[in-house]
């Protein structure tokens, strides 16, 4: 038995109280991603538009056009991206093993450099390079840590990734479109969408914020003055543009 009968209890009674974050947290960079960009693209056509005195139901067309058209392309990226980190971890695993099988000697004196950088010594050192190359798999394991710092399987499940993306998009970016849909007042919709880009961007934050377990102002901040930044940005260029060409971009 690797543990006693007191350790199994103190290790049991820990994994029911301990606290490691969010069950979102492996997909907070998707949502805060997707969601960012959706946000700020949108008011980016909701913008161009209505500085070009588009009528409300063009608005609604491109904001819509844009928001699924855009959400589907930052998914397939995103499922794109995770699979290719998959290959690539596959790639290097293999070539690992192929050289532990090739050159057990050069693999192992790379594990023993590796731990004595830990700071193991003297028998310590010969035991854990003893223990790490008994089983192929640790080893080439422990070597795609070591020497290309890739935790293995860190790059799973793209699908979820890719759906994160999506419905972060979607949801988030939906948000300045909404006094649109909604045929808010003609005199207030705009000043009513920049209010709710606003309040999307600070709920993003406060989305990170409660997920990663950072100060909750802190993290709204942040979202709110990049993404704010983006949008200011986005709708410059657009009205810019408008300016040169004569329609809204």
């Amino acid at each position: 038995m690797v543990l006693t009968p007191e350790e199994s209890a103190r290790l049991h009674e820990h994994q029911q109280t301990m606290s490691h974050g969010s069950r979102l947290g492996p997909i907070i960079q998707d949502i805060v991603y997707g969601g960012n960009d959706g946000i700020v693209t949108t008011f980016a056509v909701v913008a161009g538009t209505v500085g070009a005195g588009m009528d409300r139901y063009v608005v609604i067309i491109l904001g819509l056009a844009n928001l699924f058209a855009d959400g589907i392309s930052m998914a397939t990226g995103s499922f794109l991206s995770q699979k290719s980190e998959m290959d690539q971890q596959s790639r290097l695993r293999k070539e690992e093993l192929h050289e532990i099988a090739t050159e057990p000697d050069a693999e192992r004196s790379e594990i023993k450099l590796a731990f004595a950088k830990k700071g193991f010594t003297g028998a310590d050192l010969e035991r854990a390079t003893d223990i790490i190359t008994s089983n192929t798999n640790v080893w080439a394991d422990t070597m795609l840590i070591e020497e290309h710092g890739i935790v293995p399987n860190s790059g799973d499940h793209p699908l979820l990734h890719a759906v994160s993306t999506f419905c972060a998009f979607v949801i988030f970016g939906s948000i300045p479109l909404l006094s649109y849909l909604f045929n808010v007042e003609k005199s207030v919709r705009f000043p009513v969408a920049i209010g709710a880009t606003f309040i999307a961007l600070l709920l993003l934050g406060i989305a990170r914020s409660y997920v990663t377990r950072e100060r909750l102002i802190r993290g709204a901040l942040e979202i709110v003055g990049v993404g704010a930044a983006g949008a200011v940005v986005a709708y410059g260029i657009g009205k810019a543009l408008e300016q040169l060409v004569g329609v809204a971009l």
